[in-house]
């Protein structure tokens, strides 16, 4: 299988790490969530990458991308800007854009800078904006994003201690933050040892702008097939919002994942594989 690992440069100076997956006439694009990098995508990428080209990249300060000089202005935009950056890079002039949670804001505001590039939208576990809305602790966000910003160290330092608390896991499973059947904890190592070396900086910027962040009024002119995909379960982004996105986007296709948690990509990875294959296929897109 063809293997590229590259950089792109966006248009904001942001330094963008890009890895492309397998060959063929179909490019998908994922979008990871906030303070991810691209390990909740690998069942879809060994499915896909098999008869298409699928690219994964991270955002600046996660993953393999570097940290931005100037972090407090990294923004959900710029971040759809470097999506086209990484496809430039790859000489890729069209694909089916995938986003995960956060991404999912950052594929809509990447259609509405380029439509002609998009063959088709996948919103995965999210919303198109305000996505805090309707959760416990969003009248305290706007705070605690603030405080985290004036002390980002000491705060990375708590973040951390948090992460290494004995019974995270069994807490996480009990509390249905994720599946406590479906998710297995491998699947979540990388997700830990990821956030234990985040440079929060660019992370809280991201949280910040998510706080206002809204792509909702673009969804009635969504002129591409999209299949809008939750979790039953999802507390992160409740099933409610991903109903609400396709019914106002014409056309849309909608898959809920029975138990589905926010980690749904892993849990139940062959059901949204062989949805998506049937949905690309029912669009002539493969």
């Amino acid at each position: 299988m063809s293997i590229q690992v590259g950089t792109a440069h966006s248009p904001d100076a942001l330094q963008i790490e890009y890895r492309a997956e397998g060959s063929g006439p179909l490019a998908l694009v994922a979008c990871n969530g906030i303070g991810l990098s691209s390990f909740f995508w690998r069942p879809l990428v060994e499915t896909f990458s098999k008869t298409g080209t699928f690219v994964t990249w991270d955002y600046p300060g996660h993953g393999r991308s570097p940290t931005p000089e100037h972090p407090r202005e990294l923004t959900i935009d710029a971040c759809a800007r470097g999506l086209w950056s990484v496809l430039d890079a790859l000489g890729l002039e069209r694909a089916v854009l995938l986003g995960h949670s956060m991404g999912v804001q950052v594929i809509l505001e990447a259609y509405r800078l380029q439509p002609a590039r998009v063959l088709a939208l996948v919103p995965v576990l999210g919303a198109a904006g305000r996505v805090f809305e309707g959760l416990p602790l969003r009248r305290l966000m706007p705070l605690l994003i603030a405080l985290g910003e004036m002390q980002p160290q000491l705060a990375g330092k708590l973040l951390r201690a948090s992460l290494q608390l004995p019974g995270l896991w069994q807490g996480m499973r009990a509390l249905r933050f994720v599946h406590p059947d479906l998710c297995p904890r491998e699947e979540f190592e990388p997700w830990f040892e990821h956030f234990l070396n985040l440079d929060l900086r660019g992370y809280l910027a991201l949280c910040r702008d998510m706080v206002t962040h809204d792509s909702s009024e673009l969804l009635p002119e969504v002129a591409v097939p999209t299949l809008v995909i939750g979790g039953e379960h999802d507390l992160f982004a409740p099933i409610a919002r991903s109903r609400e996105m396709a019914a106002k986007i014409p056309g849309a296709e909608l898959l809920v994942v029975p138990e589905g948690s926010h980690a749904a990509l892993v849990e139940q990875p062959e059901l949204i594989s062989l949805t998506l294959e049937k949905f690309l296929r029912s669009h002539q897109l493969c």
